[in-house]
């Protein structure tokens, strides 16, 4: 039952206060970090395109597109990620078996698919796609925001994996494809 294994995997978490709140400084510090890193790379590729002559080159013009892309795949995924959720508005754990979660939130419902992980993902897919080992920092960053968030007890797995699909299915359409 998933209780007793959340009883489980939380334990080092309840039987040490300073190790809980360690846990959510992670969750919320690399999400804002990430977030950071995101910001700033859009403006890094924004003066890089504004300061190309002429605006018409070929640089000038794969710089445009990198920051059109960089900009707008992460958020159009954004916009689909939270309208599956509105639409599935699964239950969190805690709801759902009464838990009392490492990390508290009073939100209700909305936890298919989890948001937070979509966007470290997608940002981390940008980042990639800039630049590998930016966005293979976030990628290892977005891993340890998916253990967070299950340890937290703010998501089910199903929540996480299904995320991260999105994510990573948005990345590939958008950087990949497109």
């Amino acid at each position: 039952m998933y209780s007793d294994w959340y009883a489980k995997i939380s334990a080092p978490f309840r039987s040490r206060p300073r190790l809980a709140k360690a846990l959510n400084l992670l969750d919320k510090g690399l999400v804002y970090l990430i977030a950071a890193v995101y910001i700033a790379m859009l403006i890094w590729l924004f003066v890089c395109a504004i300061a190309q002559e002429p605006a018409t080159s070929a640089l000038g013009n794969a710089v445009w597109s990198q920051f059109w892309n960089v900009l707008l795949v992460p958020a159009v995924g954004f916009a689909i990620c939270t309208i599956v959720r509105k639409l599935v508005n699964a239950p969190r754990p805690y709801e759902k078996f009464q838990i009392d979660p490492v990390i508290h939130k009073d939100t209700s419902g909305k936890s298919f698919p989890s948001r937070h992980i979509f966007s470290a993902c997608v940002i981390s897919c940008a980042l990639l796609y800039i630049n590998a080992w930016m966005g293979i920092a976030a990628f290892a960053a977005t891993a340890v925001v998916c253990y967070c968030r299950i340890v937290g007890g703010v998501h089910f797995p199903r929540d996480v994996v299904g995320a991260l699909a999105l994510a990573l299915a948005c990345g590939a359409i958008g950087f990949l494809l497109l």
